[in-house]
């Protein structure tokens, strides 16, 4: 009786411990989609803030008809701050779902009439959390 007592208390704090280190990453994921990517890179409201959370070698790919479509995190820093009058995004986080070192999520973000579905990848640098890709779909735009 006393090694099934042994058994399932070290199962159990394995377990606890386990799922405490997935949600403090799940916390930290999120907090680096938050504020560099959403608020730093599509706001515009930091752009420093950017580039801690979001890879050097950042690529987003899009598509348009059959094109495959990409832009660096630096590309799309430097057309952003042309555009200053953009309103702030609204958005959701679907997912976040983290297996050891990689992680991806899932965001949905609107301005005005545009809706924007983004699947973004991110891996862990020692113990910072860095978005490395996304791939983007507009989900709709409607011009009035």
């Amino acid at each position: 009786m006393n090694q099934i007592n042994i058994f399932l208390t070290t199962t159990f704090l394995l377990l606890s411990i386990n799922l405490f280190s997935q949600s403090n990453d799940k916390q930290k994921v999120e907090k680096v989609i938050i504020n560099s990517y959403i608020h730093g890179l599509i706001d515009g409201e930091d752009f420093e803030k950017a580039k801690e959370g979001i890879h050097e070698d950042f690529v987003i790919w899009g598509h348009q008809d059959s094109l495959l479509t990409k832009k660096t995190r630096d590309d799309w820093i430097s057309q952003r701050k042309k555009r200053t009058n953009l309103p702030k995004v609204t958005y959701t986080i679907f997912y976040i779902d983290i297996e050891g070192d990689a992680a991806n999520a899932k965001i949905e973000m609107t301005r005005e009439n545009s809706i924007a579905v983004d699947y973004i990848f991110l891996y862990r640098f020692k113990e910072n959390w860095r978005i490395v890709s996304a791939i983007d779909h507009v989900k709709r735009s409607v011009k009035e």
